[in-house]
């Protein structure tokens, strides 16, 4: 089976999902973030600031790349990962990609109650916060949706258990 790619903005769940994925399909799971951090033994943060986000997104892509020798994974990638570096056309041709699109209003309610752990956003006001999700959301989208299948997460209906059965019904369906 080829290696699931999911994408999508900072606090759509793809490194929570993707781990309850992993058990349910028995699969191994990746977050390529954790990955960056533990090959680079730096934080998502500290490689920002000391290296900046062009040489991060350098980095980010060939790890990105090194990928394909890996079996069986549920990757979760970073939010800008599929923006950069022509990483969605590489993710299109070596796996399947699943993007958890999740609406403004969600992301805001999730990431306002995550701050403490995003030093990104960690200093916002409500106010920033929401316009930046609107704004990173918006130049980001075109590349979300490139992806082989977009799963819509709404607060009421999705569950891990409902995302389970989306992927399980897709995985089916492209086998021949």
């Amino acid at each position: 089976m080829e290696n699931i790619y999911l994408l999508g903005f900072m606090g759509s769940g793809k490194s929570f999902l993707g781990r309850y994925l992993s058990e349910k399909f028995n699969l191994n799971f990746l977050d390529l973030d954790k990955f960056i951090e533990d090959t680079l033994n730096l934080s998502i943060l500290d490689i920002f600031s000391s290296i900046g986000e062009e040489k991060f997104r350098e980095n980010e892509a060939n790890l990105l790349r090194k990928t394909v020798d890996f079996r069986q994974y549920i990757i979760s990638c970073g939010g800008g990962t599929p923006c950069f570096q022509e990483n969605m056309n590489w993710i299109k041709n070596h796996g399947i990609s699943i993007y958890l699109k999740t609406s403004e209003e969600v992301l805001f309610e999730r990431l306002n109650n995550q701050k403490e752990g995003r030093p990104l956003i960690s200093s916002m006001s409500d106010d920033d916060l929401k316009n930046f999700i609107s704004i990173k959301l918006s130049e980001r989208e075109k590349f979300y949706e490139q992806a082989d299948y977009i799963y819509l997460q709404w607060q009421d209906e999705s569950t891990p258990v409902a995302l389970e059965k989306f992927i399980a019904a897709k995985l089916q369906r492209s086998r021949p």
